[in-house]
């Protein structure tokens, strides 16, 4: 049910007035100027002069007047105008506000007035809104506290409640936009951490002081049909932008090295259009900030359509494949459009491609024949061979043994120290990495394939039959990506310096060595663990994400080049397990560092982080935001669910004083 709340921002400045006019008026009606008592003839031609005497005689009863009633009226309503009253539909004004400012990809759009972004204009009606909130003067009431969260991806408050307005405009100003997908729950939980508590006798959370929350984004959030206001919270809508800003996008990009030719590389793109017309444009490939490529014709992206049955909106989409291009040392490869449109972010996506480079392998154990003609065939800068005793041995003289190798094979093999490098496991299970034996299991076939892993990539495991298998039992770090009915039959598995693939069973006492997916699953693995067991070589980072990196042992003055040219030193505790972030921004960032003596190879490592289109590239501004159990309309200009009402009282004020003046000449 709609219900009227009034807020009075300056009540005891209008109880001042109030008391200092309202009784002298009413006085000067009983206290006029007495005449001179005159004996006449008659009273007939004196009318007037009676009823003025009437008025003048002091403590009398109090005729009607009707311009008493209306300077009275006309009074009241200045009185009530310097209260200045805040009426508001839906209820009463809080004590608490939390503002929330979205500074997602999608608020970095230039449809914003005066050529700025959303999030310029989001943070100066923050900043208009909150010096509202606190300008009501020396007689004012009390103004709420405030508190100022920035969201994107994941939530960060930025001003705790307070009522010192310089120190939630400072925060507010203090905003640095992200490229980042939008989340609004994180936001709702940390600002109930400040308003609820738990109580100590039941599971449950009581609100002490039920917070109002004001919005400013343009509406774009990903998960807001799982999140509820509870009970006595209210929510503002400040919706930024324009409806009608349309956009599309690059949604991925892919490089593939050909095997046969390595120095040629294959370039794939989806362009994304979120527009309600079709999208034409050109396509660039850049590599090395060198033009490499356009597409011969202009690429054309259907608009974006309605989904009746599911009532969401979904993209236009178009496959882009390049001719293949010459990239004998690797680099950065970034396919953008031609113009920009006014999401400037998603123009562009990036990709690092590595050089086919010759990776340094280590074969430990009893060095099957299928595995060894494997790694012979393939081009790698070394292949040492190492029986599991010979191994432990030089383990034991040099700890830092497996930083000497891109990739170890443990055929059959656990060795006494698995604590750092980077290992292709099969069948002996890693027992000092966390993974438990329990157990042998016959005659197993995959009942569940993470297909879209990238060590699965052209592996069919459709018609594998493993006669025998060891049992299993993995820690909550590892990733299954392969399962029986009898437990995991392939896993992987990164913690800190140790990165591995494991597989549960020996191939020889499978039918996998006879068919083509386990050499494409031996590459894949090889390749996977030579860039450090992540997708950093392979696909683009997204905003958010965190750089890791493995450097050589000894490498110091390390730094990181982000987007804009300016390096950031990081401080390093062990080299072989470096993180760096979260990157919010778009861009390409590069870790750089210094080489210990003595060592050769690359000193810099390239990472590219790529707005996704499709997740946070549609661009027009939502009228309402839906939540699982309500819709607020938005509002837009800055305006504020409370209405000034002292502007339209002294209007009328001034109106009733022009009725009396008008009552007073009738009269005269």
């Amino acid at each position: 049910m709609m219900s009227l709340a009034v807020a009075w921002l300056a009540p005891f400045a209008a109880a001042i007035v109030a008391l200092s006019t309202l009784p002298p008026l009413v006085a000067l009606y009983f206290l006029r100027l007495r005449r001179t008592r005159r004996v006449i003839s008659s009273t007939m031609l004196w009318k007037r002069a009676t009823q003025d005497l009437r008025a003048n005689a002091p403590f009398q009863r109090l005729r009607f007047s009707l311009l008493l009633l209306l300077q009275l009226l006309a009074l009241a309503l200045v009185i009530f105008a310097i209260a200045q009253p805040q009426v508001e539909l839906g209820g009463s004004q809080a004590s608490r506000i939390v503002f929330l400012i979205d500074r997602s990809g999608s608020m970095n759009a230039m449809d914003a007035p005066d050529n700025q972004s959303r999030l310029d204009q989001a943070k100066r009606l923050a900043e208009n809104r909150l010096q509202a909130l606190h300008g009501g003067g020396l007689f004012s009431g009390p103004a709420p506290s405030v508190m100022v969260i920035a969201f994107a991806k994941d939530a960060q408050i930025l001003c705790p409640f307070t009522d010192n307005i310089a120190q939630a405009i400072a925060a507010i100003k203090g905003i640095q936009p992200t490229d980042e997908t939008t989340t609004l729950s994180d936001s709702f939980e940390l600002a109930r951490a400040f308003t609820t508590v738990t109580n100590p006798d039941k599971p449950t959370t009581i609100a002490v002081d039920a917070p109002s929350y004001e919005l400013f984004s343009d509406g774009r959030i990903a998960d807001l049909s799982q999140s509820v206001l509870r009970g006595g919270e209210r929510m503002v809508f400040h919706s930024i932008g324009k409806s009608t800003t349309m956009n599309a996008g690059i949604g991925a990009i892919a490089v593939a090295r050909n095997p046969d030719r390595p120095d040629e590389v294959q370039v794939f793109s989806r362009v994304v259009n979120w527009s309600n017309e079709p999208f034409t444009g050109d396509l660039e490939v850049v590599v090395d900030d060198r033009l490499r490529a356009v597409t011969p014709q202009p690429v054309n992206v259907p608009a974006a359509q309605e989904d009746a049955t599911m009532h969401i909106r979904v993209p236009g989409e178009t496959q882009v494949v390049f001719p293949s291009l010459t990239l004998p040392k690797g680099g950065v490869i970034e396919v953008r459009f031609s113009k920009h449109d006014l999401l400037v972010a998603d123009d562009r996506a990036a990709v690092v491609a590595a050089p086919p480079s010759a990776l340094r392998i280590a074969l430990v154990g009893r060095g099957a024949f299928v595995m060894k003609s494997i790694l012979e065939g393939m081009s790698l800068a070394s292949l040492d061979l190492f029986s599991l005793a010979a191994w432990n041995e030089k383990m034991a003289a040099n700890p830092l043994l497996p930083d000497s190798f891109d990739v170890i094979v443990l055929d059959d093999a656990t060795p006494d120290d698995l604590s750092r490098g980077r290992y292709l496991i099969f069948h002996a299970p890693p027992i000092t990495a966390g993974i438990s034996p329990y157990g042998t299991k016959e005659n197993a076939t995959p009942q569940s394939i993470r297909e879209g892993h990238p060590l699965l990539q052209y592996v069919n495991l459709d018609d594998l039959f493993v006669s025998s298998m060891t049992a299993v039992a993995a820690g909550g770090d590892a990733d299954v990506i392969v399962e029986s009915g009898e437990g995991p039959m392939m896993m992987t598995l990164s913690r800190g310096a140790l990165t591995f693939v494991y597989v549960t069973f020996d191939p020889m006492e499978s039918d996998w060595p006879f068919q083509r997916g386990f050499v494409n699953f031996f590459a894949n693995s090889i390749a996977w663990l030579a860039a450090g067991g992540s997708a950093v070589a392979d696909e683009p980072l997204a905003p958010g994400d965190v750089a890791k990196a493995r450097l050589p042992a000894g490498a110091k003055e390390v730094s990181m080049l982000i987007p804009g040219g300016t390096t950031l030193p990081i401080v390093v505790q062990d080299p072989s397990n470096i993180s760096y972030g979260p990157l919010r921004t778009t861009g390409i960032y590069r870790l750089n560092w210094t080489a210990p003596k003595g060592q050769s190879g690359p000193a810099s490592l390239a990472y590219a982080v790529n707005m996704n289109s499709r997740a946070e590239g549609r661009a027009d501004t939502a009228e309402e935001v839906k939540f699982a159990t309500e819709r607020i309309a938005g509002i837009q200009g800055g305006a504020s669910a409370e209405t000034s009402a002292w502007p339209w009282l002294l209007l009328a004020a001034v109106a009733v004083l022009f009725l009396e003046w008008w009552v007073w000449l009738r009269r005269v």
